[in-house]
């Protein structure tokens, strides 16, 4: 395992109430991209690689979003889509699942739920990183993204088994558990301390703790990694948790709830006691 003394104890400290990261996620990752080998630039790659399945759909549904910072150029991706078209699987940079979404995508067959599958596919592929932490930081992510869609959907009375991405223990449970917990109390270390968050009626604190709640379980989870990939990973994911809440207020808060509420099939309208808080 590749130990990156100089690089990490260069590393500017980094806490929950900093004002202003030192870094972006992508400056960060051009700096320290030279010093890493070549399976550990394979993991970083797995973070900005969600931005990229963001700007795939983008593409594909013909927005003109302005493209987020990742991986793979526009031109990149808009080669994947004509590729695809053509039929043509020629081995590239871009992982295969790219390939295969969009090629199911453009057959049409999903029925409205391209961005679960995406981002299933997304998840999956993370899954199969070749370190444990790298692993366990996206099913951690994945579990608890699906625990708060299903609050969300039993609270209005949507089908959380049409909601509910990837796969696994815990997807299954979700989807079929007709439990207070879906059986996951004791199953998930975090669970009821995200079951308190989802009843925080203040919608820019809610989404403040729950990034607390990934921040403690970076920390947690790389107490004794000191020199190594997994610290560099976390700083990264953290370095993009400051940064985004440098510009999140109340108001943000309120969007973001709103969008988690229209994303879900668009099946429900946000009552107006939320629009007041």
């Amino acid at each position: 395992m590749a130990k990156y003394y100089c690089l990490i104890a260069g590393l500017s400290d980094l806490t929950a109430d900093d004002a202003k990261a030192p870094f972006t996620q992508q400056s960060f990752r051009d700096e320290i991209y030279p010093s890493l080998t070549a399976a550990d630039r394979k993991l970083m790659d797995l973070l900005p690689l969600e931005n990229d399945c963001r700007n795939l759909l983008s593409l594909l549904r013909g927005a003109d979003d302005r493209m987020e910072p990742c991986l793979f150029s526009r031109e990149e991706l808009e080669r994947l889509i004509a590729a695809v078209k053509a039929d043509d699987r020629a081995a590239g940079p871009i992982p295969g699942f790219m390939y295969d979404f969009v090629k199911d995508y453009l057959q049409d067959s999903m029925q409205g739920q391209a961005d679960d599958r995406l981002f299933a596919m997304y998840y999956a592929y993370a899954m199969k990183a070749g370190n444990a932490f790298v692993r366990d930081w996206f099913g951690f992510c994945l579990d608890m993204g699906n625990v708060q869609t299903a609050v969300t959907a039993r609270r209005y009375g949507l089908d959380v088994r049409q909601l509910i991405v990837g796969e696994g223990d815990v997807a299954d449970a979700l989807r079929t558990s007709g439990a207070r917990d879906w059986g996951l109390s004791q199953q998930l270390p975090f669970f009821d301390e995200l079951i308190r968050i989802m009843d925080e009626p203040d919608l820019a604190l809610r989404e403040r703790r729950t990034d607390m709640l990934k921040w403690n379980w970076l920390e947690e989870n790389t107490f004794f990694d000191y020199f190594t990939v997994e610290r560099l990973f976390s700083y990264m994911v953290r370095l993009g948790i400051v940064t985004r809440w440098t510009g999140l207020d109340a108001d943000r808060g309120q969007q973001l709830f709103r969008r988690l509420i229209d994303g879900l099939k668009g099946q429900v309208s946000v009552p107006d006691e939320f629009g007041n808080n």
